[in-house]
């Protein structure tokens, strides 16, 4: 079965449409307030991906090629999946900001080759898994923007289905 992710300019009220709810209200919204509140941590914008980052949820094999070999394309930060539970106001506001922009500096783990850019697994069941850059993603989310990251097609990962 493929996921069909919801149309953004009509959403619908089915349970997809439910599930992105946040992030399509986020998008363009330009106040972190809208995601956080008072809050110093929320939980992602973005449905939980069904298997997080466990073996088998996508190509690790494909992400590392492309990790040494980055190319950049857009991608739309309202059709994604969270591998994470949580985001941070302070990365957030961090990417909102024009430090990164000016340097390209990353908020944290910038020696982590997986956190130089924000990286989409787009799956064969038509999920797009936000593997790293969820502040970035949650950013361009709030200002209303495509999310510059390496892109992936893949798989699910050779670890599927074995216990």
């Amino acid at each position: 079965m493929t996921f069909q992710y919801p149309d953004p300019e009509n959403p619908g009220d089915d349970f997809a449409s439910q599930q992105f709810s946040r992030a399509h209200k986020a998008f363009g919204a330009k106040n972190p307030e809208e995601l956080f509140g008072e809050s110093p941590t929320s939980p992602a914008p973005w449905p939980r991906a069904a298997r997080q980052k466990r073996r088998g949820s996508f190509d690790q094999g494909r992400v590392d090629a492309a990790l040494r070999n980055p190319v950049l394309s857009e991608v739309d930060p309202r059709n994604l999946h969270a591998t994470q539970p949580s985001i941070t106001r302070a990365g957030v506001d961090y990417y909102l900001g024009d430090e990164y922009q000016e340097t390209g500096t990353t908020f944290a783990d910038q020696d982590q080759a997986g956190n130089r850019f924000p990286v989409v697994y787009s799956r064969e069941d038509g999920q797009n898994l936000a593997l790293s850059g969820h502040h970035r993603a949650a950013a361009a989310l709030l200002r209303g923007e495509t999310l510059r990251a390496i892109h992936i097609e893949g798989p699910w990962g050779p670890e599927r289905g074995r216990g």
